[in-house]
Order: C-alpha cells, then sequence, then structure tokens
C-alpha cells in the first residue's frame, strides 16, 4: 500500500501546471488592461471564475460591447463542463463536506486531467496541487496587469493571439479524443455566421455555443478506432 502523500506534496506536484498557466494568465491581464477593463475587475475574474477560457470570451465579449447579461449567460454555458468533472473527481476521492466545496471551486480541465491520472488519489494532495496552481494563476495575471502598463503595443498586440491559441489547443485536444466532435466547431461557426446578421454579437456567440452542445450531444460518441 503506498503512502499517502501531502498537501505540501500536492503543491510542489502543481508546478508543471503552474508553468502553462502563468504566462498565460500574463496574456490574460495584459489583454484586459488593453480592453480597457479596470485592474480589479480583472483580477477578481481571476480570483472568482477562474477559468481562462471563460475569463478569455469575457474580455472579448466586453470588446464588442456584449451586454452584462448575455455575457454572463455566454460564460455560464462555457462552464457547464466543470459539472461533469466535478461529478466524476469527487466520486473518486473521499472528502468532507466542506473539502468537496473547496475542491469543487479549484478544478479546472488542467487539474482535472492531472489529477485523473493519479490512481492513488487523496484529499490533501489534491487541495495542494489546486491550490498551487490557482496562485500561479492569479499572480500571473496581476503580473500581467503591471507589464499591461509599460510594454510596447507592438508586443501587447501580439499576446492577444493567445485567446486563439488557446481555444485552438481546446478545440484539436478534443478532436483527437473523438473526430465526431468535429461537427461542433462546424455547426456553432455556420449559425454564428447566419445569426450574426440579425442578432447582437454577443446573443450570437450564445446562441452558437448552444447549437455546437447540441451537436454535440447527436453527433458525438466513442470512436470505434
Amino acid at each position: 500500500m503506498s503512502e499517502e502523500r501531502t498537501f505540501t506534496q500536492g503543491v510542489r506536484s502543481s508546478f508543471p501546471i503552474m508553468t502553462g498557466y502563468i504566462p498565460i494568465a500574463m496574456a490574460y491581464g495584459v489583454i484586459g488592461i488593453k480592453a480597457g477593463l479596470p485592474a480589479w475587475v480583472i483580477i477578481s475574474m481571476s480570483i472568482f471564475i477562474y477559468a481562462g477560457a471563460s475569463q478569455f470570451m469575457a474580455i472579448n465579449l466586453f470588446t464588442l460591447g456584449t451586454a452584462p447579461l448575455e455575457m454572463m449567460i455566454a460564460v455560464g454555458v462555457l462552464n457547464m463542463r466543470h459539472v461533469v468533472m466535478g461529478l466524476s473527481f469527487q466520486s473518486r476521492v473521499n472528502l468532507s463536506f466542506t473539502d468537496r466545496i473547496l475542491t469543487s471551486l479549484g478544478l479546472t480541465d488542467e487539474t482535472f486531467a492531472f489529477l485523473s491520472l493519479d490512481k492513488n488519489l487523496n484529499g490533501p494532495y489534491a487541495k495542494g496541487v489546486m491550490l498551487g496552481s490557482y496562485l500561479s494563476w492569479v499572480l500571473g495575471a496581476v503580473a500581467g496587469i503591471l507589464f499591461g502598463n509599460i510594454l510596447p503595443d507592438i508586443i501587447s498586440q501580439g499576446l492577444e493571439i493567445a485567446i486563439y491559441t488557446l481555444f485552438i489547443t481546446l478545440l484539436v485536444s478534443s478532436l483527437k479524443a473523438s473526430s465526431k466532435l468535429f461537427y461542433v466547431p462546424l455547426v456553432s461557426m455556420i449559425t454564428n455566421i447566419i445569426i450574426s446578421q440579425r442578432l447582437s454579437s454577443g446573443l450570437s456567440i450564445l446562441i452558437s455555443i448552444l447549437a455546437g452542445a447540441v451537436a454535440g450531444m447527436i453527433f458525438g460518441g466513442n470512436d470505434d478506432e
């Protein structure tokens, strides 16, 4: 029987996630400043939302002049996957009610994938991994805000591609898992092209996300390969 690992070991094990989070979080902070968002809003999203794709989307919707309600719904729909991840994670580790709440707040795509590979998962170790990852994301955003005010425009504008590389990475990873999911971005793209001519940009994005989700339910599934 393997020895139960500690909270401190969990924090140390989060280093690979930290190295990926910090540059993306810095790019998020820089882009937020250049988009005209107050620093406290940028930091608050990192603290309370703590979801990279959703935070980048929120900045993009803000620059498009999207209504706050539409923005909240779009971000909420994008984060629905966390419900599934949370149920899966909580079924694998024995935690108290308080710890279940804390770990549900610290669960991201990266921490879920990292911890899912662990065959001897325990509560303290999982919380250590999540805390280390969380702190690196928040501190990265703070650094991005500071750099956003001093970096030359040509460099800060180049960081704006971070949002596209983030979404492309998520898309390619999903397509590798199941090629049938190609219908999701295709349906979303076609839907957005059609309805954006008549509806606001924020509402168009929201409907496109929902259309893609429906396509995923209809055409998705396990490949037979």
